[in-house]
Order: structure tokens, then C-alpha cells, then sequence
């Protein structure tokens, strides 16, 4: 079964108005893994059924005019919404008047998030079953699905004898893109920006961008820019990525550890970034023998990894990230090739935590620059669970709260990060995530008259 499937049947419409809806009327399910999204009970008839009966050409339209914006445009990881979002990534339960699943659709560099909210009747005599959900599906597959559905919707058009519709043009630009339209294009589209309704102040900066950045700093930047603020943004990701201006780290026991860690097993590469990032750093951890003993201050860190420059953790902090706000460090290599580091201002536990972010970047990624972000690519997953795993190792973690505990409460939360020198949200993060116990959240604090 694949992640996302549109399935439907070709069937006769009664007093439709409009050729292309009358051509285009199916019965359509929509299925993501388990859950169908189009199971409904029809009040007019009494009964439940698997599809819905609409026209599919106001839904292959919508996926073609936000093309670029669903495949390349992800949310920003702070709580706020590029202006019309929503419209680029919500079909919504009513499209000229016909209703569809109230889906919403946005993707990162591998996945594709599909949330659906569950449909009450208003005006229509059909109930949507499903209730409120979400699932991650692979991007390839949401990609492959939406190009099937649109490319039998425009087929269908044409054995009709029907042409000129906005769909089949939109259709038609985006699959003669070329290559450097096609980046344009994504570039656009990541930042919030119709590539097809761009003024030229707006154009200048999209080719800005593919002109200063490049490889991996490119593929990591774009997910987490401004539109509002582009130019200095970008200006500051290039002066972050000035040669001499990171502070370079030999790293030459852990760079020998690198090589044996991908002679080991390759496999591992291949699977979802979390879980590559915990296998990465439990390797790193078995090659230099700590087993699940905490790494809790500069000094351990420096011992553990045989590195006498970062014993201090006085080094690579840098004022150009304030203009940047969702760039956390970046890692780059000196003139030596030697790996070269520079992080955003920050206490001991966050620049510590940066630090060994960038460790499994120079893993993945020993000849490369990239860019630590707050974004959610699999690149950044994989740091993250690297770091959580390498500084509060679930092994050493497990041995700590002990068999009996089952819940943590704030108390022990504290403990525990005191005792690995890492923030509570690690500790959380951990503890959870591998089943080692539940966290206990403290009350909400009350007024004593609320009671």
C-alpha cells in the first residue's frame, strides 16, 4: 500500500453545469495508509460508503497551481505562517461547491505531512467519518500520486475534446520546465513566492540566492529564509560562510573514527534521520569506549573526543547570526581541510548541544559546508537526535532512572539534566522517546481563588 493513494472510477454527471466538471465527475477515495479520508454516510440515502461522487477537475487544478508550493514550500519552525499559507497548502471541504476532504499538505526534503480535520455538514447531506488525524508519507510517492491524478484528469479532458483550461496550461508550464527554471522555480515556491507572479525586485532576489548559495548550505538555507527580510539574511548566512571566519578544529581522532563507523554499516544510512542519528552517535560512542557515561561539561567532551581546542568551549560564536534568526551555526572546513565551526550566541548547554550537532554533520558530510538551522529537514532531524543521543545516551540514561521508575516527575526531569549536563528538554525528549519512562508535567499553576 503506498503512503497516499487517489483512487476513483470515470462516472456519468446528471445536469452538471460546466464541461470540465461534467467530464471530470468520479467517485473518489482517498486513502493515506490506513484511513479514508472519504468515508461518509450520505443522509440522503441512509447509508456509508468508501468514496465520494464529485467532479476531480477542481482538485487536479488546485494541485497544479500550487505545484511548486506543495512539493518545496514547508512551514517555518516558529509558529508563524508565511502570508497565505493556508491557501497553497489547504484544500479545504469546498471547491465550487463540490466537497473534498479537508486536507492539508506540506512537505519537507523527504516527507510529505498529511493532516486532515474531520468534515461536519453544513449545506450537504454527506457526513465525512474520518476524524482528525496525521501522517508523514514519503514525498516520492505523494509526488507520483498527485501526477497520476492530474494526468488522467487532463486525459480525460482531451478525449472530450476540451482545451485551454487553466489546469492543462499550469500542467503544461510545469512539465516543460527546464532545469534552471525548475530550480527557480522551487527557490520561489520555498520561500512563498508564486515562481509564475513574480515582480522583478523579486526575481533579482530568487537569483540572488541560487548565485551566492550552493550544495548543502543552499538546501538548508532556503526551508528557513524570510521573504520580508531576505537580503539580510542572506548576507549574513555568506558572512558567516567567510574562509577564516569559523574556528577550526582538527578533529583527527574522531575524522578515524568516522571511517570505520561507515566501513561498519552502510544500511542504517538509509533509514528515517532520527534513527540514523541515534545509530551514529551510539557507534561514535562504542569507538571511544564511553559506553553510557554522561559527557556532562567541555572538559569530558574534550577528553572523549581526544581535542584539547574545545576543552574550553570558547570558540565560534558569532554577532552575524542575530541577523539570521533561524540559523544556529554553520560548519565549514579551513585551508587545511580540516573542519571549521561557528555557532549562534548561547549558554553552555545550547553551544555544547550545537557543537555536537555539527559533529554528525562532519560524519555525513566531511567535505561539505552546511548549516545548522531550526528547520525540520532530514539533515537537521539527524543532527539533532545525534547530539540528544551522543550527550544523554538512552543506554546510560536507562541505567539511571532504573528498572521500578516508570514516571519522571520535574524533580527527576532536573536531576537527570543535571547530571548529563544537558537541558530538561533533552532529558524529556529521551526518556519518552525511548520508552524509558513517562515525564509527569507539573500542574498548572492556579490563583488560590480559582480552586
Amino acid at each position: 500500500m503506498q503512503g497516499i493513494e487517489f483512487s476513483f472510477d470515470w462516472v456519468d454527471a446528471d445536469a452538471v453545469k460546466g464541461s470540465e466538471l461534467a467530464s471530470t465527475w468520479a467517485s473518489l477515495q482517498v486513502r493515506v495508509k490506513d484511513s479514508v479520508l472519504t468515508r461518509v454516510v450520505d443522509h440522503s440515502v441512509g447509508g456509508v460508503r468508501g468514496c465520494i461522487h464529485v467532479p476531480l477537475y477542481p482538485l487536479a487544478e488546485w494541485l497544479a497551481t500550487n505545484w511548486w508550493f506543495l512539493l518545496y514550500e514547508s512551514e517555518l519552525p516558529i509558529g508563524k505562517l508565511r502570508p497565505s499559507f493556508m491557501d497553497r497548502h489547504r484544500i479545504g471541504p469546498s471547491r465550487e461547491g463540490y466537497r473534498f476532504p479537508d486536507m492539508c499538505l506540506v512537505s519537507d526534503d523527504t516527507s510529505t505531512r498529511v493532516e486532515w480535520k474531520h468534515d461536519r455538514p453544513q449545506w450537504s447531506g454527506l457526513e465525512f467519518l474520518v476524524r482528525d488525524g496525521c501522517e508523514w508519507v514519503d514525498k516520492h510517492e505523494f509526488r507520483q500520486a498527485c501526477t497520476h491524478l492530474v494526468n488522467s484528469v487532463i486525459g480525460r479532458l482531451e478525449s472530450c475534446r476540451i482545451s485551454g483550461t487553466l489546469l492543462q496550461e499550469e500542467w503544461a508550464s510545469i512539465q516543460s520546465a527546464e532545469e534552471d527554471e525548475r530550480v527557480f522555480c522551487e527557490t520561489a515556491a520555498a520561500i512563498g513566492w508564486d515562481p509564475y507572479a513574480m515582480n522583478d525586485s523579486q526575481q533579482a532576489k530568487v537569483v540572488r540566492i541560487g548565485r551566492d548559495l550552493s550544495g548543502k548550505v543552499f538546501e538548508e538555507a532556503i526551508p528557513i529564509l524570510h521573504a520580508e527580510t531576505l537580503e539580510s539574511e542572506l548576507s549574513a548566512i555568506v558572512q558567516i560562510l567567510e574562509p577564516g571566519t569559523a574556528t577550526s578544529i582538527p578533529l583527527k581522532s574522531f575524522m578515524t573514527i568516522r571511517d570505520r563507523v561507515f566501513r561498519k554499516d552502510r544500511s542504517v544510512w538509509d533509514g528515517r534521520p532520527w534513527v540514523v542519528g541515534y545509530s551514529l552517535a551510539r557507534q561514535v560512542r562504542e569507538y571511544l569506549g564511553l559506553d553510557g557515561m554522561p559527557l556532562r561539561s567541555w572538559g569530558s567532551l574534550s577528553e572523549a573526543l581526544g581535542e584539547p581546542l574545545i576543552a574550553t568551549g570558547r570558540f565560534g560564536r558569532y554577532k552575524a547570526f542575530a541577523r539570521a534568526p533561524l540559523v544556529e551555526g554553520a560548519i565549514t572546513r579551513d585551508e587545511n581541510g580540516h573542519p571549521a565551526v561557528g555557532f549562534r550566541y548561547g549558554g553552555s548547554l545550547s553551544h555544547r548541544f550545537r557543537f555536537c550537532r555539527g559533529l554528525a554533520d562532519i560524519l555525513v558530510s566531511p567535505e561539505s559546508d552546511t548549516l545548522l538551522t531550526k528547520g525540520n529537514s532530514s539533515r537537521q532531524r539527524r543532527g539533532r537526535a545525534f547530539a540528544t543521543e551522543f550527550l544523554a545516551p538512552s543506554s546510560g540514561l536507562r541505567r539511571s532512572v532504573g528498572q521500578n521508575v516508570t514516571v519522571l516527575d520535574e524533580e527527576g526531569v532536573d536531576e537527570l539534566a543535571g547530571k548529563f549536563g544537558v537541558s530538561p528538554w533533552v532529558i524529556k525528549h529521551q526518556v519518552q522517546n525511548h520508552g524509558i519512562a513517562e515525564v509527569q508535567e507539573p500542574p498548572a499553576y492556579q490563583l488560590p481563588w480559582s480552586s
